[in-house]
Formats: structure tokens, sequence, C-alpha cells
């Protein structure tokens, strides 16, 4: 029996066990994903190189949220344990399908058992609600796409499926389905709600590899042919929007859980619009610049998700009360916590040593190189697109400095250890030696990079400080810089700015009021961080500021209420005129019901 089946029927036993005890459930899942990193990590067959990637990534998540429920779940129904392996097998199905059938089954299965446990968190109905809605959306145009392979092929069989001259239509209906599980724009209202409101560690599972189900989905799509380049053009323009907002909207929000929710707004147009480049540059058979996209893909999915996976454990722990940073107190992380805490947001702003610094530089290298797409149209827009990128990198050091800085180091001063900081020294260890060393999670997607690009991930890689046969990289046939040099010129300015201050300025100390972003707080309180943004970008965020305070709401948000309000107002005054509740008018419906057939069984005639 192929031994990845046999790890996706432990998880659905964790997941049964549930019934008896959390922590046995939690512990069954914790040794089921270490079970799965021991057969990636040695080969073990089974599996394609894409999907033992996408294991691999699960995986680390999969075990560092599993650790940290062992202590974190202790006051919840027995329905989030349970509802959180049984999300993991339905992720493995999906990873493990090899047609359409069995990954919508598993599709389904992630999506209904990750709302089963958004609900064991209590005031949490309607961003559950909304999840699913969202989910089913998603998986009727998931249906959509792959009815039209399926007819077009006459197989459910991924691997009788063949790039047809409506191949792209069929992508782009599949991919708009991952893109809404994505929470890619104008579909991202439903994440922040969902995942801040969810418990910490199913947060955690839904943000980090939820969402990267459906990068997987399109890349299997992309394993089987590659659709036009407006497909391509599309995926750049909602992948940069996507990006932007999502960053924005992570720096404005006072909320501890749905800052990371909106980052991971933010990651995932990332990657979207990478994705797109990606796609542009197959299609004008730049072979260097497809392979290096899909590189740059693949390295940022994992910097993301580890990363972020982290940081809402973090949050979790820190949330308190409404969940504002206001209200985190002292004590609810140790050490081990806040040094996660710092790892994994410096991780998220692109600060080197970290990898999403390397993914981040990738990704906006990739978008630049624009001046080598033939295409006019396509040139400026990946060039404008990589501008946005480039963009929400800045705008997401100000998110991360906020979690940071009264999230983490607020939320210090615990005593002691427990299973929690288990979980965050397994991911913060994974962090820093993927920032480290990349080159060892670099080789291990060369296979794949050559599949969809057309050329191996080990053409990119280069030596310390970019020389030969090292550990870092750096991009070949075009960009001057890599990540190693910018990373050695920026630990050198550094060094050599404290050495000047210290020698001039920091001689005598001044004290002042701390500045309060021009608010009129006597301290620095956590809007501090955005309130340039949210005052001079009021047109984004809809700013209102009232009695010193200062707050906003989202705009597109507020247009889906706005709609589902009109929604509702038409349906009923629609029920009110047609359904009178009066004998005499439904049998009129009845008569003018018989004289339209027959009307249509003449003119047949």
């Amino acid at each position: 029996m192929n031994p990845y089946y046999m790890i996706t029927a432990a998880f659905v036993i964790s997941s049964l066990t549930a019934v008896l005890s959390r922590k046995l459930s939690y512990g069954l899942a914790a040794l089921s994903s270490a079970a799965l990193l021991a057969l990636i990590t040695t080969g073990t067959p089974g599996v394609d190189d894409l999907t033992r990637y996408f294991l691999l990534i699960s995986g680390v998540v999969w075990l560092g949220a599993s650790l940290f429920s062992l202590s974190y779940d202790d006051h919840y129904p027995r329905l989030l344990a349970g509802a959180f392996s049984m999300a993991m097998a339905g992720m493995m199905v999906i990873l493990l399908a090899g047609d359409a059938v069995s990954f919508l089954i598993g599709w389904e299965t992630m999506t209904i058992a990750s709302y089963l446990g958004i609900t064991a968190k209590e005031k949490s109905g309607k961003g559950a609600y909304k999840f699913l809605a969202f989910g089913e959306l998603s998986a009727l145009l998931i249906l959509a796409g792959f009815g039209m392979m399926i007819i077009q092929s006459g197989s459910i069989e991924f691997s009788a499926w063949k790039a047809t001259p409506a191949w792209s239509i069929a992508f782009l209906l599949a991919a708009l389905g991952f893109a809404v599980k994505m929470a890619v724009f104008p579909f991202h209202t439903w994440l922040p709600n969902a995942h801040g409101n969810a418990p910490a560690n199913l947060s955690a599972q839904l943000s980090a590899v939820l969402t990267l189900m459906a990068l997987y989905g399109m890349l299997r799509l992309l394993l089987i042919g590659t659709p036009a380049d407006w497909v391509g053009a599309v995926f750049l323009l909602l992948g940069g929007l996507t990006a932007v907002l999502g960053a924005s909207y992570a720096a404005g929000t006072e909320h501890v859980k749905r800052l990371p929710g909106y980052s991971t707004v933010e990651n995932d147009g990332v990657l979207l619009a990478v994705l797109g480049g990606a796609i542009v540059a197959v299609g004008h058979g730049i072979s260097a610049l497809a392979s290096f996209a899909f590189l740059a893909l693949l390295f940022y999915a994992f910097a993301h998700s580890v990363a972020k996976g982290l940081l809402f454990l973090i949050a979790g722990r820190l949330e308190n009360g409404s969940g504002s940073f206001s209200e985190v107190v002292p004590g609810r992380l140790g050490m081990v916590g806040v040094a996660a805490g710092y790892v994994s947001a410096l991780s998220l702003a692109g600060v080197p040593p970290f990898p999403g610094f390397l993914g981040e530089w990738m990704g906006i290298e990739t978008l630049l190189q624009s001046f080598r797409v033939p295409d006019v149209a396509l040139k400026i827009l990946m060039l404008l697109v990589g501008a946005l990128v480039a963009l929400t990198a800045g705008i997401a050091g100000v998110a991360m400095s906020k979690m940071i800085t009264h999230g983490a180091q607020k939320g210090g001063g615990k005593k002691g250890l427990s299973a929690e900081d288990a979980g965050y020294a397994f991911m913060t260890a994974v962090l820093l030696l993927t920032g480290i060393l990349p080159v060892l999670l670099l080789r291990t997607v060369s296979g794949i990079v050559g599949s969809l690009g057309g050329m191996k991930a080990a053409e990119f890689i280069g030596g310390a400080l970019g020389i030969r046969d090292g550990f870092l990289i750096v991009s070949k046939d075009f960009g001057g810089i890599s990540p190693t040099y910018l990373a050695v010129l920026l630990f050198l300015f550094a060094v050599s700015a404290y050495i000047l201050l210290r020698i001039t300025v920091m001689k005598s100390v001044r004290h002042v009021r701390p500045w309060s972003g021009g608010l009129a707080n006597g301290e620095y309180p956590a809007v501090a961080h955005s309130a340039i943004l949210l005052i001079t970008e009021s047109w984004l965020y809809g700013t209102e500021e009232k009695e010193g305070r200062i707050g906003w709401h989202e705009r597109v948000g507020t247009a889906y209420e706005r709609l589902g309000r009109a929604y509702l107002s038409l349906s009923e005054r629609f029920r009110h005129g047609l359904m009178r509740g009066s004998d005499s008018v439904y049998v009129a419906y009845i008569l003018l019901a018989l004289m339209a057939a027959l009307t249509y069984l003449l003119l047949a005639l």
C-alpha cells in the first residue's frame, strides 16, 4: 500500500479519536505529520516531485500546529480537534489525487472540516458562514473548469487531459475557483474575518496550508498545458491589486489576528502575480525567465507558509478580549514564543537573513525583468505589477513592526516551557535554516522548475556571495545583484551607521515625549504605526477621525454588505408582489402556465 495513503488514514483516525481525547487526537496528528516528513526527506516513492514539495510544506506547518495544540486547546469543544485533523486528511487527498473526482472530494472535505472547526469558537458564526459560502463558490468554479476538461478529454484522469483550443477558458474557470480560496481581490473579504475568528491552531492551518492547496491546483494544471498570455495578464493584474490591498489593510488593522489574515491576502497576491509572470514568460518561450519565476514562486510559497503559520500561532496566543493590540497583556509568551514572533514577523517583512527576504527579492526580480517580453502591453503590465509588489514589501514592514512591538514584545514574560514552545521552536528552526541555507530547499524543486519552465533550478544556484558551488542563489543570465551581496551590504551599512551615531549623536541623550503618529495619545499606540497611511490614504481606508481616535473600514467589504442588503430588499419585494397569499392569484398563475405550455406545443407542431 502507498505509504502516503497510510498517512492519510492516520489523519482520519486522529480525527475520530477526538471523541475520546483532544490531546490524543493532536498527539496522533503530530506523529502522523512527523511520519510524513520522514517519508519525504528519505525520498520514499509514491508521489511525484510537485506533490512531494507541497507535502513538505504542509508537513512542517501541520507538525508545528499540532505540537502547539497540545497545550493550546484545553477549552474548545472536541469538534475542533476532530475538524483540525480531518482538514489535514482532506488536503492529503487533494495532493494525492490523480483524477478530478478525488480532487474535488478532498477539496470539499477540507472546506467543510475547516468550517466546522471555525464554528468551535464562540461568536464566529458570520465569519464561518462567509468562509463556507466562498468555499462553495470556489468548488463550483473548479467543477466548471474541470467539467470542460473532462468533456474535451473524455476522462476524469489528470494524465489523460491535454491542452486544447478551449484550454485557456477551462484553465481560467478552475483558476478563478482556486483564486477564491486564495482570497484574491475582489474575493478577499472573507479571509481576515474567518481566519481572524477561528481558533489559533486552525487559523495557522487555514492561512498557511489551505490557501496553498489552490496554488498546487494551478501548478498541477500548468504541468498539463500553459494557457494563453491573456490568462497570465489577468493573474498579474489581480495579483498586484490583491498584494497592495492586503499589505495596506494589514498595516491599518488593530486586530491581532486579522493582521496576519490580511498579510495572507498580500502574500497570495504576490504568488498570483509571479505565477502570471511565469505564464507570460512560458508563452513567449523565455525559458530562463519562466524557470526563475517558478523557482521564486515555489520558494516564496514555502517561506510564506511556514512564517504565516507560525505568526498565526503567536497571534492566537496573544489574542485577548476583543482581539485589539491594546488588550494584549504580558505573560502570554515565553522567551521561545517571543523569539518565534520576531523571526516570523521579520521574515514576512522581508528582512535578511530570513527566507521571506530571498522570496520577495526573487519575486520582484522576476517581475522587473519585463523588458525581456516582446509584447509592449504585457511588458508595461509586468513592470507596473512589479512596482506594486515592491511597494507591498515596504508596507508589510509597517504591519510587522506593529506585530513585533505591540504583539510579541508586549506579550512576553511567561515563565516555563510547554508543548506550544516545541511548536514555536520547530517552525522557527525551519525558517532560520531555510534563510541561512536556502540551497537545501532550492535543490528539492529543481525537477519541478525544469518541468514547468524548461530549465532546472540548478542553473540558478550559485555560491556564497554569488560565486560558485555554495549555498545561496544568484540570477543567471539576468540580474546583477545576488541577495547575498545585498544582505552583506545591508549589514555593513547598519553597523557603519550605528558606529557613526555612537561617536556623534548618541553621546548626549535628550528625553522627549513619544511621537504617536500625529495623534493625541500620550504614548506610542499600535495605531501610530499606520496613522500616516490612514490619514494620507483615506480614499482607500475610508478613514474616520472622532474625538482624537482614528478608525477605518474596508470599502470592498462595505460594498458587499450593501449589495447583500439590496438583494434582500429586492427579494422581499418580489416575494410580497408574487406570493400574495391569495388563492385566486395562485389559480391565475396555474392558468398562465398552462397557456404558455399550450402555446409552446402549438408552435412546435
